[in-house]
């Protein structure tokens, strides 16, 4: 079995792709010129700890976010979240996310872990030359099994000690922040899950998030837009830097 490739993981960011982000990141020279950039709504919020949220439930299904993150920010789940946000009515009213029933799953977020994590092993399976869209049809057509089951696939967290407490306490944290962070940035620069992570990897934001430092009584919400701007900067430095003369 050959694993179907997504580009979003295999392929690094095109040079227009670059350029966009970096629009979207530097304030311009010109003060006429609008930032992309822009003040946060409740219904910004609303996404991104509903994200944070299926971050956390990933945490309960025994799944690290090094699994999970990239998983997720490719996935069309995720594109479907996305699309949604830039609805004028948002998922309750958005035919597409209706149709997918995308507000139901949404109410539990341990199911869109469930599901996201069923269709990737599905895909990931597909052999060459077998449609995966295909392969996902005749998996949800099959008569329901304990193994096809994604609810019985699940491995809920068994805690025996105080360390595993402490450190199921740490692994909540940083997955609630890890997702309210990738979810913010799509919103402040209106850009797609996998546009996100092919600039912050899983990896390079546990890094950033390690070194993170605002204080015990900093509250999420109120420097998430301070949070980006650290990353925004850092990722325009990594994108621009020049090695022999010439942009990377």
């Amino acid at each position: 079995m050959i694993s179907a490739k997504n580009p979003a993981r295999s392929r690094p960011l095109s040079r227009n792709v670059k350029r966009l982000m970096k629009m979207a990141r530097e304030s311009p020279i010109n003060p006429d010129v609008e930032k992309i950039e822009r003040e946060f709504t409740e219904r910004d919020l609303a996404y991104c700890d509903m994200q944070g949220s299926i971050f956390m439930a990933a945490v309960d299904r025994g799944l690290a976010m090094s699994e999970f993150a990239p998983v997720f920010m490719n996935s069309q789940l995720a594109g479907v979240i996305d699309y949604s946000f830039s609805c004028a009515g948002g998922m309750e009213e958005d035919d597409i996310s209706n149709y997918l029933r995308m507000p139901v799953l949404l109410k539990s977020p341990s199911v869109i872990v469930d599901t996201v994590m069923w269709l990737n092993e599905i895909v990931s399976g597909v052999g060459t030359g077998e449609n995966p869209n295909m392969a996902i049809v005749k998996a949800l057509n099959e008569e329901e099994t304990e193994e096809s089951d994604p609810q019985a696939r699940a491995s809920p967290v068994i805690l025996d000690s105080e360390t595993d407490v402490k450190k199921l306490a740490d692994d909540y944290e940083y997955a609630y922040w890890l997702g309210y962070i990738y979810r913010c940035e799509c919103h402040l620069h209106d850009e797609s899950s996998r546009m996100v992570y092919g600039a912050f990897s899983e990896e390079f934001m546990r890094d950033f998030y390690g070194k993170l430092s605002l204080g015990q009584d900093a509250v999420l919400a109120e420097c998430a837009p301070e949070i980006c701007g650290r990353l925004d900067a850092l990722l325009v430095g990594k994108l621009w830097k020049k090695k022999d003369g010439k942009e990377q």
